[in-house]
């Protein structure tokens, strides 16, 4: 079994990740820390736990006694993972806490998109960050464009997403991270990311892009080029038609429409669960890659909403 501790773990995020792992046929939640909930029930915290967790919120983490650590806080214990990791070089740090100082780069830490990072994943990787909801649905949405060297100008995206996600500060931390992967996938596009706020109402839990640019390729050979990326990925689906929000909230799918909206210019649309995409889906989605457990292993159901 793979032991499990969370530092942070009061977050609402974190309890989306329980929620997750009680149901995980290979895990052990052995420690879950919360400044200030010492003692306290993990249930009480984090409703609908009850009858399903009776974790008590603990004094601090012993790495030596775990095997993974997911971080979703900026506390004193979680940053002393962060920077101490040559300390626990077996252990294994996931961090979902979207820290906009974290330069994941400059700690040796992989960048947590397995759908276009798996391959670092699971090659002996020990550290990974989880990425931003919308920067993960952007990215998913225009990195097969960034492969075949199709990016060329500024790119625009609009998303929707609840407020708690779409801060200035978080929306601006994603902006910079699409910029930079795409930049790193395509070394020719020298273009800006501009993101838009889409007047679109979606749930506590929906996720919506759009990104509508030059491609005068034929529908055809772009659905193939998505196809080639994407085909062989467990939670990234092409699909005829745009799809509604509910299609994919309380799992880890991601779902993905192609449409050309005149001869040279496609839109691209990509709905997902931001409690997940981004959050505790690819939290998990990241942990079975690094113990090379199956990519669909405790999420092939709904996770329970909070």
């Amino acid at each position: 079994m793979i032991r499990v501790g969370i530092a942070g773990a009061d977050t609402a995020m974190a309890g989306e990740l329980i929620r997750v792992l009680i149901n995980h046929p290979d895990v052990e939640l052995a420690s879950a820390f919360a400044p200030g909930k010492v003692g306290r029930k993990v249930a009480s915290v984090h409703h609908g736990l009850a009858g399903e967790c009776s974790l008590e919120f603990s004094p601090d983490i012993n790495p030596a006694k775990l095997d993974v650590i997911f971080i979703d806080a900026h506390s004193d214990v979680a940053d002393r993972f962060r920077m101490n990791t040559d300390r626990w070089p077996e252990l294994r740090i996931i961090d979902m806490s979207h820290c906009p100082s974290l330069d994941f780069e400059a700690l040796d830490m992989a960048y947590g998109l397995p759908e276009i990072n798996r391959k670092e994943l699971v090659r002996g990787c020990r550290r990974a960050v989880v990425p931003r909801s919308v920067a993960a649905a952007s990215i998913i949405g225009l990195y097969p464009l960034a492969r075949h060297l199709l990016l060329k100008g500024d790119v625009t995206v609009e998303y929707a997403c609840p407020a708690d996600i779409d801060t200035e500060e978080k929306a601006d931390m994603a902006r910079l991270e699409i910029a930079h992967v795409l930049h790193k996938t395509q070394n020719s596009f020298q273009g800006d990311i501009h993101l838009r706020h889409l007047d679109e109402e979606v749930s506590d839990r929906g996720l919506k892009v759009t990104v509508d640019l030059p491609c005068t390729l034929d529908i055809n050979e772009v659905f193939r080029i998505f196809n080639d990326c994407y085909d062989d990925h467990n939670f990234t689906f092409m699909v005829s038609g745009s799809m509604p929000g509910y299609e994919v909230e309380g799992t880890q799918k991601t779902l993905v429409t192609l449409q050309k909206t005149s001869p040279d210019r496609l839109n691209v649309s990509v709905v997902a669960d931001c409690r997940m995409r981004g959050g505790a889906g690819d939290a998990v989605h990241i942990m079975n890659l690094l113990f090379g457990l199956h990519e669909r292993t405790g999420l092939y159901l709904k996770a329970h909403k909070f």
